[in-house]
Order: C-alpha cells, then sequence, then structure tokens
C-alpha cells in the first residue's frame, strides 16, 4: 500500500492511496503539476521480499555469505587499500 499526502495552496491536506507503485508516483506527479507542496509518499512496500538493510554480520559475513566491510568511520577518514584517490590533476 502507497499513500500519497499534499498540501494545497489553501493548506489544506489532500491524501490518495493504490497498491500499486507506478500509480503512486503518477498520482504524485499530478499532485505537484497542481501545485500542491509538501507532496510525499510512504508505503510499506507489498512487493518487498526480506528485510531491508543487512541484519546481522558474524565474523565480518552477512547472513548469505557475502563479505561485510562497511563502517562509519570509513567513510571519513583516510583511503583504504583499493579506494581511488582523486586529485585535481586528473580533472
Amino acid at each position: 500500500m502507497f499513500k500519497i499526502y499534499g498540501t494545497d495552496a489553501h493548506n489544506q491536506i489532500h491524501a490518495q492511496e493504490t497498491s500499486d507503485l507506478v500509480a503512486a508516483l503518477q498520482i504524485s506527479k499530478e499532485m505537484r503539476d497542481a501545485g500542491d507542496t509538501f507532496v510525499t509518499m510512504a508505503s510499506e512496500n507489498p512487493q518487498h521480499v526480506g528485510k531491508p538493510g543487512v541484519d546481522t554480520v558474524a565474523d565480518g559475513k552477512t547472513p548469505d555469505g557475502h563479505d561485510y566491510d562497511w563502517s562509519k568511520a570509513g567513510r571519513a577518514g583516510k583511503p583504504r587499500a583499493g579506494d581511488r584517490v582523486i586529485t585535481k590533476k586528473d580533472f
């Protein structure tokens, strides 16, 4: 189920719902084209399979056996082995 919300020019909130993602995106576009603001869509996607994200990492592996080496610290720290470092001369 997808729920689409928007606020019209008179600050009235309007909501529609559909079970189809393509229809939900079309409704969002139509609301924006009509001048609605704060158009947003919320969902519990019925076509989603499994849990979102990684829920367990044991010994550096995800439940399906893939390597998992992501860390928040690694995103902003010094480059790790295998990272491509872009310099000014690359432009």
